[in-house]
């Protein structure tokens, strides 16, 4: 005759799975005041937080288990204590990459730095994606992105880095009003993908560099779209009048 009973737990620490198993076995409350540790999985402890047959939660420190976390879950989690969370058994961070720099910067998660991250991101600024880089020693998978976008040197940035991985084929789309004819040449050779220049006011650089660049136009597939009509700023004082 057991299974409406309220329970007052008297321990500090308790591991999430324990506490969500006990919450099934009865229908009354449980008085987890004393708890002040929490450990297992963000979901099973998001679980705990989210269960109105659980009270007194809301400040407890939690230690993760897995070595797998999904960046939304642990973000949730963070909400859910003012705690800290001891993230140091994980070693791959799973999501978008907004998320992810969000449990990176945040105060209330320790012990990340050189996780793995698989972003999980289609369109991706490429800011957001080279401060991911920043944040961790790991490899950086973004071979879930097709369209990056941003500034010439940003993205720019992102190929050149040994640290993300999974890049070579995806569409841009610049955001910058004046370009270096050579940066745009070197992002063309980035990418297999479009490049669309609409913001594209004016192009700086050799003669030569910048006929590379409208020698690529293309309307879609691997060159740049959406030239046409820049001003050009020439930086060599003698060009060839074929040029």
């Amino acid at each position: 005759n057991l299974g409406d009973e309220a329970i007052t737990l008297t321990e500090s620490s308790v591991a999430a799975a324990d506490l969500n198993t006990l919450d099934t076995n009865t229908s009354g409350s449980i008085n987890a005041a004393t708890v002040t540790t929490i450990t297992g999985t963000a979901v099973a402890s998001n679980t705990a937080y989210a269960s109105n047959g659980i009270a007194g939660l809301g400040d407890e420190a939690i230690t993760l288990s897995e070595t797998s976390a999904a960046a939304s879950a642990v973000t949730t989690l963070n909400n859910n204590t003012t705690g800290t969370i001891n993230a140091a058994s994980v070693n791959t961070l799973t999501g978008s990459s907004g998320d992810i720099n969000n449990l990176y910067s945040s105060s209330g998660v320790s012990n990340l730095g050189n996780e793995a991250v698989e972003i999980s991101d289609t369109t991706l600024a490429a800011t957001l994606l080279n401060r991911t880089d920043n944040f961790t020693s790991g490899l950086v998978n973004a071979s879930d992105v097709t369209t990056l976008s941003g500034t010439v040197s940003a993205i720019n940035s992102a190929y050149s880095s040994s640290g993300i991985t999974g890049l070579a084929n995806e569409d841009v789309t610049l955001s910058d009003t004046t370009i270096t004819a050579a940066n745009l040449n070197t992002l063309n050779s980035n990418t297999t993908g479009n490049i669309n220049a609409f913001t594209v006011a004016t192009i700086t650089g050799t003669a030569s560099a910048t006929n590379t660049v409208y020698s690529s136009a293309s309307d879609s597939g691997n060159g740049i779209s959406n030239l046409g009509d820049e001003a050009i700023t020439l930086t060599e004082s003698s060009v060839a009048a074929a040029d």
